[in-house]
């Protein structure tokens, strides 16, 4: 539904004058119901009223209204109020109530100040914290803004990490111009609040509930101006002096320890058939590594692909095994990848048969297993009965082991039951077993099938056998029963009753003459099968957001490279298998999933890119920690350049590269909790985070699929070099490596074994390099602009200027501007008033919704409500409410932006990127044309004054109008630099 302006509109405002007049022929578009004309303030008015919190005199003056909170002396020796839980305690907690005076035309903001050195330390950095309070903004009992990931956002979130030690920071949120309109003061109310877990499905997982005091809250401040400029003589701080963060250098040991575990546990207990992608791959690489104990082991083949036999299985079982099992988009990426790592060694093992039937019991000789056999386990309501079980290869009937149980009291037992559950058909089965026993008194060594219907509840009683008491040689005791009616499941247990030892082994499960048991095929038929139809699948379901693009393309790719060596009739050309690849990084344009035919649709046009220009990933705006994505990058190239028949592909990692650069111009160094100097992610500007400060990064971040020396290890670039020797210099690698030591999913081994096996090692050979974090202090200067994503990223002496012009508008141009400003002083985050033009007649009306201000772009989140469940407590209502946001033009081969989700206020592409932004905070000004083929005229900026183009140095006269062709960007700056 293209929204393209009608001719008669641009004629129309062609010959406007003033400072309105000449972007793309169209009005600056105004703030909702804004009143004054359409001027630039000028920086450094003093805010219109302030309140001191824990100030008798100016509480009173303000008529504060306090409930469940305290009075403290916090940060400096300033006083400030904390909020307390309530009793009982729920996601609500204390509240401050009190009168402001605002502008009764335009504007009015609202900065808090709060003290930098304050998070919750219940959790590591990074992690998920118990106390992560927020604080939210009401206006005359209207809640402003959202509770999470709104354009107006909380006031604050506090998070696992200081955001700024040693000195007090500011958030600036504006108040809705129609509940200032006409007055000069107005009540709001802060309301603390428990954390909430933004992918809860329902209203008790979203909502946690508040259990500790809130952090401190210090002043609030009204004011006219986007930028806050406290008053002078307020206490600020000082950054504290950076140290070099030493020690830490025993997480090495642990994530040896760790790996080890891994390895052994993978070769010899774990159950293949029940292996995740991760577990196998890991498996694989262990078998390729010389310090795994499955060095070269065939076991560990064989037990790999016993682990593809098993995802095999399960998915003939369950066709969402495909869609819904590790990494979602990936499907059977994993299974063409580890085929490809041990093509040589797999001899002639493809011609076997799948293992594994859900027909026949795994394991039946324990063969296979370390100090207990896989595919069997105790039962956690069996560990009380004071007996042992081990695999035990001294004593076997037959092959090379067999199932010990021991007991050594009188009322003592041991129970171990096969798993998985083993399907059955209705007739009569023969179960049984083959027992030694030694000494053995009591009820005895017996075995004892449970049945299970489909759901999994137990149908009839037990159904015990007995062998022999005392000591005796293998002795074989059987079973002959009906399947019970409705059961389509067993598990057969082996039992010890009373004191004595018992030897198992050669478990047999005969079906009925009369039952037809699906025979596994081939392995190589079976992984075909699979491996095509995870290509086929995907090609025709390849996700429009650009992590999951390249996750889904790793996956086709990695499919299509096992085609290759099981099938290559079957395989696509490797041109076209990199293809997607190159649509997912934006080396060609995106053009989606394709039909039955192999065509692809275009829902986004035949030039949209999944990488912008400027090398970010590209969504609806900028991406925080999600456009960290140096993982999947490193994933992709990986898997066209290890293996068997691996290729090298220069194309991709210099494309890759120039994407990690990018992202390096988005970081923010600073110091950590205990003054160690560090380099964080800029995620102030995010759409999709709200991690308030970023996560630890300098080349690479830590993660489920990544470690901080990925990148240089595996593109070994001198500048992403010498940013990760920085970081090692500066101590911040050790304390990134907890995750790997002590996270115990398989995601995280795989992730902890790449590291010691290669990346550390490849790392330390590497020759110095001097290139360093490009938003350091004693760094040059740079502008980066991204037209595409609507941001900038500004390092101007010593002050770093990160813009979001399209923040978080998801239905429509919402005219809202996402500002971080850094100093060595302090730091400012914003969301402030912008003007922007070129938008359609279309429009998009703000609902009343409080937690957020938009429905889930996804067919699968029909069971979340637009705007999801309302938080507990009485019903709120939205100070936006109402507010009217046109769309922003839609190429003509768009055919629909939503890509077929049409829930109320759902989350569309292209609709909320306006095609001209001019933005003014401080001594900045931001004039950004995102259009691709039109040239527009700069207002004049009388009220701003002249300025110094920071690209060229130029200065430009406050009445000069230059021109700005398709996406370009001008960044304005009055001050002084340095």
């Amino acid at each position: 539904m293209p929204n393209a302006p009608k001719r008669r509109d641009v004629l129309k405002y062609a010959g406007a004058t003033g400072a309105a007049a000449t972007a793309f022929g169209l009005p600056l578009a105004q703030p909702a119901a804004a009143a004054e004309p359409e001027t630039f303030r000028v920086r450094g008015r003093a805010p219109l009223d302030t309140v001191v919190f824990g100030d008798a005199d100016s509480e009173a003056a303000h008529h504060l209204d306090a409930t469940l909170s305290d009075v403290v002396t916090g940060g400096l020796g300033q006083p400030a109020r904390v909020l307390n839980p309530s009793t009982p305690a729920t996601y609500w907690g204390g509240t401050l109530k009190f009168d402001v005076t605002v502008r009764p035309t335009g504007t009015t903001y609202v900065t808090v100040r709060l003290w930098g050195d304050d998070h919750d330390d219940t959790s590591e950095e990074a992690g998920s914290g118990t106390n992560m309070w927020r604080l939210q903004l009401f206006c005359e009992g209207k809640q402003v803004g959202y509770e999470d990931q709104g354009a107006v956002d909380s006031l604050d979130i506090l998070d696992t990490a200081p955001r700024t030690p040693g000195r007090f920071f500011f958030h600036t949120l504006p108040l809705p111009e129609r509940m200032t309109a006409g007055r000069n003061k107005v009540t709001l109310e802060i309301r603390s609040m428990g954390r909430i877990w933004s992918y809860g499905q329902d209203a008790s997982q979203l909502y946690r509930t508040m259990t500790t005091p809130s952090r401190g809250i210090y002043r609030l401040y009204t004011h006219t101006d986007p930028y806050f400029e406290a008053p002078r003589g307020e206490v600020q701080g000082t950054a504290p002096t950076a140290t070099v963060r030493t020690g830490g250098e025993e997480v090495m040991d642990a994530i040896r320890a760790r790996v080890q575990k891994d390895q052994k546990n993978l070769l010899t207990t774990a159950t293949p058939a029940t292996m995740d992608g991760w577990a196998m791959q890991s498996l694989a690489e262990g078998y390729l590594w010389p310090g795994s104990p499955a060095h070269q082991d065939p076991q560990a083949v064989e037990r790999v692909l016993m682990a593809i036999d098993g995802r095999y299985m399960a998915w003939q079982a369950d066709a969402t095994v495909l869609t819904g099992s590790d990494q979602q988009w990936q499907g059977f990426g994993r299974v063409g990848l580890v085929l490809a790592l041990l093509w040589e060694h797999l001899g002639d093992r493809l011609d076997g048969q799948v293992t594994g039937s859900p027909y026949a019991i795994a394991n039946p000789g324990f063969e296979s297993g370390g100090a207990t056999p896989t595919a069997w386990q105790m039962p956690g309501w069996a560990t009380a009965g004071g007996g042992t079980w081990a695999r035990d290869t001294t004593v076997r009937r037959s092959g090379t082991a067999s199932l010990k149980l021991q007991v050594t009291s009188a009322s003592g037992y041991s129970y171990v039951n096969s798993a998985p559950r083993t399907r059955i058909t209705p007739g009569t089965y023969r179960y049984g077993a083959w027992i030694r026993t030694d000494g053995v008194t009591g009820a005895g060594a017996h075995i004892d099938p449970l049945f299970f219907d489909a759901s999994g509840k137990l149908v009839g009683s037990d159904h015990k056998v007995y062998a022999s008491k005392g000591t005796h040689d293998w002795e074989y005791v059987e079973f002959v029963f009906a399947t019970p009616t409705g059961a389509t499941q067993l598990e057969l247990h082996l039992r010890l009753s009373g004191p004595g030892t018992a030897w198992f082994d050669d478990i047999t499960l005969v079906a009925p003459t009369d039952t037809t048991v699906p025979v596994p095929p081939p392995r190589r038929d079976a992984y075909v099968d699979m491996l095509r139809s995870s290509r086929d699948y995907w090609r025709r379901h390849f996700p429009h957001y650009s992590n999951q693009a390249q996750i889904c393309a790793i996956g086709l790719y990695q499919t299509n490279r096992g085609l290759r060596l099981l099938a290559p009739e079957l395989a696509l050309p490797e041109d076209r298998a990199r293809d997607y690849l190159y649509q997912s990084i934006g080396m060609v344009p995106y053009l989606g999933p394709e039909d039955q035919d192999g065509n692809p649709t275009r829902p986004l046009g035949a030039d949209y890119y999944q990488v912008t220009r400027a090398g970010l990933t590209r969504e609806l705006g900028y991406v925080g920690s999600y456009g960290e994505v140096i993982d999947w990058l490193v994933m992709m190239y990986e898997s066209v350049t290890r293996g068997y028949q691996g290729q090298e592909a220069p194309e991709l990692r210099d494309h890759m590269v120039m994407m990690t650069k990018a992202r390096g111009r988005f970081r923010v160094v600073d110091v950590d909790k205990d003054h160690h100097r560090i380099s964080r992610i800029e995620t102030v500007i995010g759409w999709r985070n709200e991690v308030y400060p970023g996560e630890t990064a300098y080349a690479s971040r830590t993660a489920w699929d990544s470690n901080p020396v990925m990148s240089a290890a595996v593109f070994k670039d001198p500048e992403i070099v010498g940013w990760t020797q920085e970081m090692v210099a500066d101590g911040q690698l050790y304390p990134q490596l907890n995750l790997q030591a002590t996270h115990p999913w398989t995601r995280v081994g795989l992730n902890a074994l790449r590291f010691l096996s290669r990346d550390w090692d490849g790392f330390q050979s590497l020759a110095a390099r001097p290139a360093r974090i490009p938003t350091a202090w004693d760094q040059p200067d740079f502008v980066l602009t991204d037209e595409q994503n609507g941001c900038v990223a500004v390092k101007n002496g010593e002050e770093l200027f990160f813009a979001s012009l399209y923040f978080r508008s998801r239905q429509g141009v919402n005219n809202y501007a996402r500002i971080h400003h850094v100093t060595p002083v302090d730091q400012r985050s914003a969301t402030i008033r912008e003007h922007s033009a070129g938008t359609t007649d279309s429009t998009f009306t703000a609902r009343d919704w409080v937690l957020w201000d938009y429905a889930i772009n996804d067919p699968g989140a029909s069971h979340l409500p637009p705007g999801g469940f309302p938080p507990p407590g009485d019903t709120l209502h939205q100070a936006l409410a109402g507010d009217v946001y046109r769309l922003a033009p839609v190429p003509d081969d768009v055919p629909d932006p939503t890509l077929g989700v049409h829930f109320d206020g759902v989350e569309t592409m292209l609709v909320g990127r306006a095609p001209f932004y001019l933005c003014e905070y401080g001594d900045y000004l931001i004039a950004m044309n995102t259009s691709t083929d039109r040239t527009c005229v700069l207002p004049a900026r009388l009220d701003f004054g002249p300025a110094r183009d920071l690209v060229t140095g130029k200065m430009i006269g406050a009445g000069k109008r230059p021109r700005l062709g398709p996406l370009s960007t001008l960044v304005l700056y009055r001050g002084d630099a340095g």
